[in-house]
């Protein structure tokens, strides 16, 4: 008898331990199974710098950018990747009145953008962590356009829209960078993203500051160039996890799998 009780109490522990590792086991698992987020969106600030042929005619340019990831296989490295943005790369403005009788007591501005428009698509492959490293690349268009517009010298309302050229290319970018988790939950975290791409956009028409030449009798005459148009951009932003389970552990009790204790 003495023996029997002390087997069991040497054994309860001993068994009692490995239940705490398979349940440990079992959240691993079920964490790999129903953790992380189904998306992520992210905005950024994005910086432009034209190389080559074409950072000689144009400088330097300022925008935005938004992409969309999507994972393929739950947490795993692999994702598909959507995003798109625009960078201004010349800006005039010019101030005017109204022929009379109205003059000058109304003012007008009119404001011409030098705009790059780009979209594209393709895969990411990106580390998993605190701080994780991804590259990634993709296929799709870039738009060179100008466009003039008139607007109130005090507000910011635009009327009269009009592009006054514009010319399309394909694109091939290719791009990498670090984001790191600074907030969030497993299943939503927010992450800060600084990352760079190359576009390459091949040959392309496009128009400068001063390249529309305004005429006394109120026409306008177009000067546009047609060089190699690739650039390398900078990005700075933030991006978030949607459409995760929830908490982790909420996730976990509610597996039919597991065990509560």
């Amino acid at each position: 008898m003495v023996a029997a009780l002390t087997l069991l109490a040497v054994a309860a522990p001993a068994a009692g331990q490995w239940r705490d590792r398979d349940d440990r086991r079992n959240d691993r698992r079920d964490e790999d199974r129903w953790g992380g987020p189904s998306a992520y969106v992210g905005i950024g600030f994005v910086a432009a710098d034209p190389v080559g042929e074409f950072g000689r005619f144009v400088d330097d340019g300022f925008g935005l950018n938004l992409e969309g990831r999507f994972p393929v296989s739950g947490a795993g490295p692999l994702a598909l990747r959507l995003d798109g943005g625009f960078v201004v790369y010349g800006h005039e403005r010019q101030g005017m009145c109204f022929p009379p009788p109205v003059g000058c007591r109304i003012g007008v501005d009119l404001n011409t953008y030098n705009t790059i428009a780009f979209l594209g698509v393709g895969p990411e492959l990106a580390g998993d962590g605190s701080v994780a490293p991804y590259v990634n690349g993709s296929v799709g268009l870039t738009w060179f356009y100008t466009s003039s517009s008139l607007s109130g010298a005090d507000d910011w309302d635009t009327n009269f829209n009009t592009t006054n050229y514009s010319d399309w290319a394909t694109s091939l970018r290719a791009g990498g960078g670090v984001r790191f988790r600074v907030g969030g939950s497993s299943s939503r975290p927010v992450l800060l993203d600084v990352g760079a791409q190359y576009h390459r956009n091949g040959q392309a028409d496009y128009l400068r500051e001063g390249d529309i030449v305004d005429y006394p009798d109120g026409t306008i005459e177009l000067y546009p160039n047609r060089t190699e148009t690739n650039l390398v951009t900078f990005n700075v932003g933030v991006s978030f996890g949607v459409g995760g389970r929830g908490d982790r552990s909420q996730d976990v009790d509610d597996h039919p799998g597991h065990r509560r204790r």
